[in-house]
């Protein structure tokens, strides 16, 4: 094998908007992604051409349903929108979602900037329906 580094764009914006997603699924107290009306009018509008053209890029940003990530000279920004489990503090599993995003975003080799985490709605987590 080569010891020569990979040069190359390997981390875009749409992989740290899945990282980050992905991240918060697996926090325990969330329930789900929550979409928003912005999100969705912002894929109808001129970011869904941009997506559409560049699905994620070393500098710029993704946008997908709950998720927007953003990379700006070597720093991932994130914003999430998630629905928590009433069963859970809501503002734990934010912070704790901020903590495993931005460790999740430092192993990329990138810099962990902001993660914000909007908490658009607390609910009982469903019950399993009995067939």
């Amino acid at each position: 094998m080569s010891e020569q580094p990979l040069h190359g764009q390997l981390i875009t914006s749409e992989l740290i908007a899945s990282l980050a997603a992905r991240t918060a699924l697996d926090t325990p107290g969330v329930l789900r992604l929550e979409p928003t009306l912005q999100g969705f009018l912002a894929r109808l509008g001129t970011a869904a051409l941009l997506n559409l053209r560049n699905s994620g890029s070393q500098n710029g940003t993704y946008r997908h349903d709950s998720v927007t990530a953003t990379i700006t000279d070597g720093t991932a920004n994130v914003r999430l929108d998630i629905a928590t489990d009433i069963a859970y503090t809501a503002l734990h599993v934010a912070e704790t979602v901020q903590q495993r995003v931005r460790e999740n975003i430092s192993h990329t080799g990138l810099t962990p900037g902001t993660v914000d985490v909007g908490i658009l709605a607390v609910e009982p987590r469903p019950q399993p329906t009995v067939a």
